[in-house]
């Protein structure tokens, strides 16, 4: 774990610093040198706290400390750890001022709205071979939403494990949006893979309305969703998938 005791936590030239920031992420590093993801969160998770508390001597360095974890943890897909930012509580009421709380909602707001237990954000839209679709409409037992990008390697393993091991023509759903310099090439990757499902792309790429809402930051990041459209999981890779798919009996 990192000493901060050398660490003016009062000083706010710490939101500009390049140095500060490199030892957050050396702590984050140090913490991924363990046998399990589990044992990395619940490190993480320590580290956290450490920081917060040292960082409630200035709002400013404290909003930054904040908004610095949720955009790495939720780039990383550590789902339990950004929940753990997102429920951490803070400071008591009367300690700050209004304008203070409201910064500290307008930074978790977005993450609050896709975290694990809310009911996703709809969509609708034409997929990419014109079908029209309508998430809140559908039937589907399950949904597997994914934000992919044609170029990213990672994100093709990911679709095409879906696509090995899941019933993507009863059980499950699959919809995904797509970063890619025009529509034909995404069109040709996913029959490429063979996928099944809905697929998306809008040329707006990041600023479209789905990967907007849905907050997403990186490529892949994936939900699924319950027949209720609820987030129920946000994993990771396909063993994240299949291991809470195990945990909760749910066949594939």
């Amino acid at each position: 774990m990192e000493d901060w005791s050398d660490v003016d936590f009062s000083d706010t030239a710490l939101i500009t610093s390049d140095a500060f920031s490199a030892r957050m992420v050396n702590e984050l590093y140090l913490n991924t040198i363990v046998d399990d993801m589990a044992q990395f969160d619940s490190l993480s998770m320590v580290s956290i706290a450490t920081l917060l508390e040292k960082s409630k001597a200035n709002m400013r360095v404290y909003e930054y400390v904040l908004e610095f974890m949720l955009k790495g943890f939720t780039n990383m897909g550590r789902t339990q750890v950004v929940d753990y930012l997102l429920n951490y509580p803070m400071l008591r009421e009367g300690d700050i001022s209004e304008s203070e709380g409201a910064r500290l909602d307008s930074i978790t707001e977005p993450y609050q709205l896709v975290k694990v237990g809310v009911k996703a954000p709809g969509y609708t839209g034409v997929t990419i071979d014109g079908r029209d679709y309508d998430l809140y409409a559908s039937k589907a037992e399950w949904i597997i939403v994914v934000f992919w990008s044609t170029d990213c390697e990672y994100c093709h393993d990911f679709l095409e494990q879906i696509r090995k091991h899941l019933d993507l023509k009863s059980g499950f759903e699959l919809l995904t949006f797509a970063l890619a310099e025009d529509q034909g090439e995404v069109a040709d990757a996913v029959k490429k893979m063979r996928l099944p499902g809905y697929h998306f792309y809008d040329e707006l790429r990041w600023e479209s309305k789905a990967f907007l809402d849905y907050h997403v930051t990186s490529t892949p990041t994936v939900f699924l969703l319950d027949s209720e459209k609820k987030i129920v999981c946000k994993p990771y890779d396909w063993n994240e998938l299949k291991y809470w798919l195990k945990s909760n009996n749910i066949k594939y």
